[in-house]
């Protein structure tokens, strides 16, 4: 069924949806500010968004959780240093004692420890090195008026992230020439203490362990890829999908729309940022999502600006994460249905909440809109409210709540 053959005027409704989202965004960037992980801001931030959902939803809840939250990104400076430390112990190697280089393998295995276990895996690798804090869920339920059979959690994340130093500072594609040229200088140093171990010919081992300074300015720029001084504003990424999912509870509300059989959950979760601990605390602190019996999606909705790059991720966490097919089908299908043509994919590079979801067993879908380049306003400062794109968000909630309805009429079968 077609919500716009439900509800009287609901272009004009969502184009009110788009403006108070717009207007939401706007306050909390301007009163609130930058949004780290475990900070007063987070919770504040939070709060603001839940006195909004009290409108619109039957319960309003903040769920707290411990967080680590310098640990994810720290993933970066600490495979810097032990890139260092493992070319100078093939040096030492190379012109002093093969034993040196024995030690270099040591620290290229804590350099890809760090970065496997903390952002190719997301798991908790560096949190005990780190400051323990305080973050929050929020969550807003609008109760079937019946029997619920179920459920469809629609998310947005809270915390904004600590400023990508060279996207800013050198174009979409600065992060990525950094981190190319640290990788190729990785792939190296791992050839070349393999060879270290092996060669006779102390000569051309020498030349080789030379060559490894080239890479000595890569491995220094990691210092500095990300600024921990300064978290950016966050509107896009991801106020935009906060409200997104704020914006289909106020739409239900406004129309005195409640399913007979169906709870409309808005989940706006902290901690993405840094590791995508609020999603996983979420699903940790609630296991009968998988186990009452109540059939289960979960939306998530991030950086909601760029049109032309709409796109259902299938799969997630760099590809390593399957999302459930069916719920992706649902959503693309629900996109058809509001005239839009949005492909299917796998995310490049990270990772959005519905990874979480996915692992925890729940069938989970990814909607995101946005340059994946990546977009010079992305994790940067110039990530404002003023760079918002109120079509993007609008087309979007009109997705949103098509996929509700779709849900609630059908379920994860897209016959």
């Amino acid at each position: 069924m077609n919500f716009r053959d439900v509800v009287k005027d609901a272009k004009k409704q969502i184009q009110s949806c788009a403006a108070f989202s717009v207007s939401g965004i706007r306050h909390i960037c301007k009163e609130i500010g930058p949004r780290p992980c475990g900070e007063e801001s987070e919770k504040k931030a939070q709060e603001y968004m839940a006195e909004e959902l009290k409108k619109y939803a039957d319960t309003v809840d903040r769920e707290t959780f411990k967080v680590h939250p310098d640990a994810f990104m720290a993933f970066v400076p600490v495979a810097g240093a032990s890139l260092l430390a493992s070319t100078a112990c093939n040096l030492a190697g190379a012109f002093k004692n093969k034993k040196f280089s024995a030690a270099s393998l040591g620290f290229v295995g804590a350099a890809l420890a760090g970065v496997v276990g903390e952002f190719v895996l997301y798991k908790k690798f560096l949190d005990p090195f780190f400051k323990e804090k305080e973050s929050g869920n929020v969550i807003a339920v609008r109760k079937a008026s019946g029997e619920t059979k179920k459920r469809i959690i629609l998310s947005g994340h809270t915390d904004s992230a600590p400023e990508w130093t060279y996207t800013y500072s050198l174009g979409s594609h600065g992060v990525l020439t950094v981190a190319g040229y640290a990788l190729v200088g990785l792939a190296y140093n791992v050839a070349t203490t393999a060879l270290s171990l092996t060669m006779k010919d102390r000569t051309k081992l020498k030349k080789l362990a030379l060559g490894q300074l080239a890479f000595v300015p890569a491995y220094g720029l990691l210092f500095a890829f990300t600024n921990g001084k300064r978290y950016v504003p966050g509107a896009s990424d991801n106020l935009s999908g906060c409200y997104v999912a704020s914006s289909v509870m106020k739409f239900l509300a406004e129309n005195d729309i409640r399913f007979e059989n169906t709870d409309v959950v808005a989940l706006l979760v902290g901690g993405e940022e840094a590791g995508l601990r609020g999603s996983k605390a979420f699903f940790e602190m609630h296991p009968e999502l998988k186990e009452d019996g109540v059939e289960t999606m979960f939306a998530s909705f991030d950086t909601i600006r760029d049109e032309d790059y709409m796109m259902i991720y299938n799969r997630d966490m760099t590809g390593l994460v399957k999302n459930d097919e069916n719920a992706c089908r649902l959503m693309q299908n629900a996109a058809a249905e509001c005239g839009m043509d949005v492909p299917l994919g796998a995310i490049p590079l990270g990772s959005t909440d519905a990874a979480a979801a996915s692992q925890a067993g729940v069938p989970a879908a990814s909607f995101v809109a946005m340059d994946p380049a990546p977009a010079r306003y992305y994790h940067t400062r110039l990530d404002t409210a003023d760079n918002v794109v109120p079509e993007t968000i609008e087309k979007t909630i009109g997705i949103a709540l098509q996929t509700v309805f779709d849900f609630d009429e059908k379920g994860l079968s897209t016959d």
